[in-house]
């Protein structure tokens, strides 16, 4: 069991405009440096992805640079 939000690998793509191949590339290397978690599909495109907790405390860093710029 997770205990932290996933996002629909379908609704992403939608979002982002990306071509399956374009968003399994980036999930894949997003997932490889530890900073999301990627349930696949058969055919290698994401189901499900969420954030570790490497990807949360990035994100927060990030956004501690940019209030503080």
């Amino acid at each position: 069991m997770h205990n932290r939000p996933e996002v629909n690998g379908s609704a992403l793509r939608a979002e982002l405009g990306l071509p399956d191949e374009d968003l399994s590339a980036a999930c894949a290397y997003l997932a490889d440096e530890g900073l999301i978690s990627v349930d696949w599909t058969s055919h290698h495109t994401p189901t499900t992805v969420a954030l570790t907790h490497e990807g949360i405390r990035l994100m927060e860093e990030q956004e501690e640079e940019q209030r503080g710029a």
